[in-house]
């Protein structure tokens, strides 16, 4: 039987100006039914958006489904700000709520909730961000319709923040001061299992290399690409230090390892290519293969196929297997080597994604791998630093016990890890406070609660983020279903925190106030 939104207990007293907080024992049952009449419009937007990515900054239908949806098909009930502070494809929405003894002068408790919906370049919605679009602005709904319900005075704030993948989007509105309204900031992040994990710290080292010819701009190019693996090799500084070369040819993500490079080798024959590259090529090269043939460049063009993947595992793929076959074979006389359909350019560009788990480490790597590769670079530039994201206290055994209850599953397999699978710009939110010896948190701007949360279905196969095949994982109807889950989670945690003052204070507590 559905339980009715309006026969749900509620309540708030107030004695002699004391706040008293409302019962939310039934709010699970609450949130249930909620959903049941919130979800499906919401999903649908994130649906539409699966099926028409859009690379960051670019995310303009996205943008404009999102603020027609509650300007026209569910309008007053959020104020609507569009292409919020100053970025284009940013937007807002803002829910207050007052009861009649709430002062209109009244600072009320603010939680808030980000939402991403970029794609990557050729392989879309692969890191599954139109399932956290859904998740942001799903929990909020339901956080919403439960204040009203409980009358609990609150404000909820939902920000679309654009280009999480490349340009760090939340850096550049929190630049613009747009998470200061809130303490508490949430997200959730699909991928291919649970977990309350940190995230790493990453900055991008774009290597423009030059020469008066092309072959000798790849040659320089591939020097530099041996002298960084030979780095890695011997150990990065910081701790869980990698960097992962991505060729700036055909369609490349900085962070996404690419599923096919092709490089031309002059001066040798296909039989000899072949066999250098079989004896290169084992299992520690996950599903890469190849193909060697004589092309109109007057060479054999080695291509290797893989299935490319997030950059921050360090994956073996196509882009390595080049390389250490231009190891083999760049020690032999008149062997050079170019890039297939491309002889006439004297440059090649290379992106370094290079990740640490702390912050304070960055720099000691970024350093590191620019002496590796020395004066063989015309030049060197960087992009944003994706700061570490910590795990703060509190909030991660809220969630991982409610997620253990009936109403969430009774799911068990919720760990708070330590491992740091990824990197993420919601770090410039949160921008936490490290002990540089102890690695200690001791500190924060801001409370940001970012689980990562499984859409793979448990009786089929799963790729990890960005594998093109985590395409389609993001947009089954198993993932709209885990999603459905998390985030009416999220939502009751926010409920709880606007409702109880001392929760909110031991969730805050270590925020270090400007």
């Amino acid at each position: 039987m559905r339980t009715s939104l309006l026969s749900m207990p509620a309540f708030v007293a107030y004695t002699g100006g004391l706040v008293v907080a409302a019962d939310v024992s039934a709010l699970s049952s609450y949130l249930k039914a909620a959903s049941a009449n919130i979800f499906p419009g919401l999903k649908a937007i994130s649906v539409d958006v699966w099926k028409n990515p859009e690379i960051g900054l670019d995310e303009h239908h996205a943008h404009d489904l999102v603020v027609d949806y509650f300007t026209k098909v569910r309008p007053g009930e959020w104020e609507v700000t569009p292409h919020a502070f100053g970025m284009p494809t940013a937007w807002k929405l803002e829910f207050e709520f007052r009861t009649p003894a709430t002062s209109p002068n009244e600072k009320l408790p603010v939680i808030g909730f980000m939402a991403e919906y970029d794609a990557l370049v050729g392989i879309g919605h692969a890191c599954g961000h139109n399932q956290i679009l859904l998740n942001g602005l799903a929990a909020a709904s339901m956080a919403r319709e439960a204040l009203i319900n409980l009358k609990i005075p609150a404000r909820v704030v939902v920000l679309g923040t654009p280009d999480e993948e490349n340009g760090a989007g939340k850096c550049q509105l929190q630049q613009a001061n747009a998470f200061e309204e809130a303490d508490v900031w949430f997200m959730a992040h699909p991928t291919n299992s649970n977990a309350v994990q940190p995230m790493n710290a990453r900055i991008n080292a774009l290597s423009d290399f030059r020469a008066a010819t092309h072959h000798e701009a790849v040659r320089k190019a591939y020097d530099a690409l041996v002298s960084v693996r030979d780095l890695a090799a011997g150990g990065l500084p910081g701790t869980s230090s990698s960097v992962v070369p991505v060729e700036e040819v055909g369609m490349f993500e900085c962070n996404v390892v690419q599923g096919e490079i092709s490089l031309g080798i002059n001066g040798s024959s296909v039989e000899a290519v072949r066999q250098t590259v079989s004896s290169i090529l084992d299992s520690t090269y996950p599903e890469v293969s190849f193909t060697a043939a004589y092309d109109a460049d007057g060479g054999v063009n080695l291509t290797a196929i893989g299935p490319g993947g997030h950059a921050s595992e360090s994956t073996k793929g196509p882009l390595v297997l080049t390389i250490e076959t231009f190891r083999v074979l760049s020690g032999q006389p008149d062997i050079s080597f170019y890039l297939p359909g491309n002889t006439t350019l004297g440059a090649l560009g290379i992106i370094f994604d290079i990740r640490s788990r702390f912050t304070h480490d960055i720099s000691s790597v970024l350093n590191a791998v620019k002496t590796a590769i020395g004066d063989k670079a015309e030049a060197i530039d960087t992009d944003t630093v994706y700061p570490a994201l910590e795990v703060t206290s509190f909030i991660p055994s809220l969630f991982i016990d409610l997620m253990k209850s009936p109403d969430f599953g009774s799911q068990t397999d919720w760990p708070i890890s330590t491992f740091a699978p990824a990197s993420s710009d919601a770090g410039c939110v949160q921008n936490a406070v490290v002990d540089p010896n102890t690695h200690a948190l001791l500190g924060a701007e801001k409370v940001v609660f970012h689980p990562n949360f499984n859409i793979c279905a448990p009786d089929g196969e799963c790729a990890f983020n960005h594998e093109p095949d985590f395409h389609d994982v993001a947009g089954t109807e198993y993932s709209y279903t885990r999603t459905e889950v998390v985030a009416r989670g999220l939502a009751h945690l926010a409920v709880q925190l606007l409702n109880d003052p001392t929760m909110m204070a031991n969730a805050t507590a270590l925020l270090v106030r400007q």
